[in-house]
């Protein structure tokens, strides 16, 4: 039963945008046709408002309510707006908080209080950043240490240039690594010793599948084949790690 823990409707940032109430059906079907191909049970889509609808992808996971679920995008400001947002899509079943590079600051106090609200309903939160600044990693240092029993997942590993920055946070227990995109450079280029010394100090349990876009399921599996998994270590990053984040109860 493998998960999807961070994807999207349409096949990139263009296509992405595109998606809308009036189209979704249609990829929806693209989606679960190719999470069939590829032997995907469940996948999280992952909205970035105001972009991309947290409202579109709830609506979207109710046409397979079984294997798709979404993850709640939420501008910190106005801060009572966005925890009687956060409550709201709690309520309609979201599974994760996605707080996105462009629209939050790390220094800012209304995105603590987006995090404390989170931890409190064991809400995952995912760290979407095209660059991880050096504010958003001392952002995630403070909010890893202060909240233990949180579970934070950063997304497509930090980037190609942030993820061996991070590596020094990855012995906390909280702290997990999304694949796209990152992982599939990773693997063939000379920053994979950082890869493998995280694999060998913290082992497979730090990383997590996602894809980002259903269209790079090739490119992921073939990326996955590189590091010579076992049958066990191969089950850990599809599907008992996301479980863990995601909550067993879930499946």
């Amino acid at each position: 039963m493998t998960t999807d823990i961070h994807t999207h409707l349409g096949m990139g940032k263009t296509e992405v945008a595109e998606v809308t109430f009036d189209n979704y059906l249609e990829h929806v079907d693209i989606l679960i046709s190719r999470m069939d191909t590829f032997g995907i049970d469940k996948a999280v889509l992952t909205p970035h408002e105001p972009l991309v609808s947290t409202d579109l992808y709830l609506q979207a996971t109710e046409i397979y309510p079984d294997r798709l679920f979404s993850a709640c995008s939420i501008i910190p400001r106005p801060i009572d707006l966005a925890k009687q947002k956060l409550h709201d899509y709690i309520d309609k079943g979201c599974r994760a908080l996605i707080l996105d590079g462009p629209t939050y600051h790390p220094q800012d106090p209304a995105v603590e209080v987006l995090v404390n609200e989170s931890v409190k309903k064991d809400l995952p939160i995912y760290f979407h950043n095209d660059i991880m600044s050096s504010e958003t990693i001392s952002f995630l240092d403070r909010i890893t240490t202060f909240h233990q029993d949180g579970k934070f997942v950063v997304l497509n590993m930090g980037g190609l240039f942030g993820f061996p920055q991070i590596i020094p946070l990855m012995a906390r227990k909280n702290i997990w690594l999304e694949l796209s995109t990152t992982f599939v450079k990773l693997v063939e280029s000379p920053l994979r010793v950082f890869l493998d010394a995280v694999v060998q100090d913290f082992g497979v349990r730090k990383l997590v599948f996602g894809s980002g876009y259903h269209t790079q399921y090739p490119d992921l599996m073939a990326a996955l084949n590189m590091l010579d998994l076992n049958i066990e270590t191969s089950r850990l990053i599809m599907k008992e790690n996301a479980w863990l984040i995601l909550g067993v109860a879930f499946f």
